[in-house]
């Protein structure tokens, strides 16, 4: 009897082997999912790589102080191409981003010309973007022989 069972699982296994289980053979299955994987790749673009942007780029644009306004802050920043135009309760200055290399990382600098004449002790200021543009900081040196200037930071707008 157990040999009669046997014959029968091998016999059951080979017709399933050679059958494929289905109406189609193994090999037309396996081409058929090659074919609509080369489909689905073909139509599918390749997302390409955005070209990183520069510092100006990702720093043009509106932005907006996240410090408590007060009478020396700049609560507002607008860049465009290169130029920029600063305002605060009682400060309204422009100034030019002046494209520069410091250990291979690419920053600006700004100087602000401010109406009254008083730039709210920045002196020169060192621009750094967020890669993603999300973010803004302009570090300033301050008046000479000081101990350095604000330190301004902006989100967009």
């Amino acid at each position: 009897m157990r040999n009669a069972r046997w014959t029968v699982v091998a016999t059951l296994a080979v017709v399933v082997m050679v059958g494929g289980c289905g109406s189609e053979s193994a090999d037309e299955e396996t081409a058929d999912a090659k074919a609509s994987t080369t489909t689905s790749a073909a139509e599918k673009p390749a997302k390409a790589t955005a070209p990183q942007r520069t510092l100006l780029e990702r720093a043009a644009g509106t932005w907006k102080s996240i410090a408590t306004p007060s009478d020396t802050s700049l609560d507002t920043l607008v860049i465009e191409d290169g130029k920029v135009t600063a305002e605060g309760a009682k400060l309204s200055c422009t100034g030019t981003l002046v494209p520069v290399e410091n250990d291979g990382e690419e920053s600006a600098t700004v100087t602000y010309t401010c109406q009254g004449g008083d730039d709210g002790g920045r002196g020169l200021g060192h621009l750094k973007v967020e890669p993603d543009g999300s973010a803004l900081v302009i570090d300033f040196d301050g008046p000479a022989g000081g101990w350095g200037g604000p330190l301004d930071s902006y989100r967009r707008a």
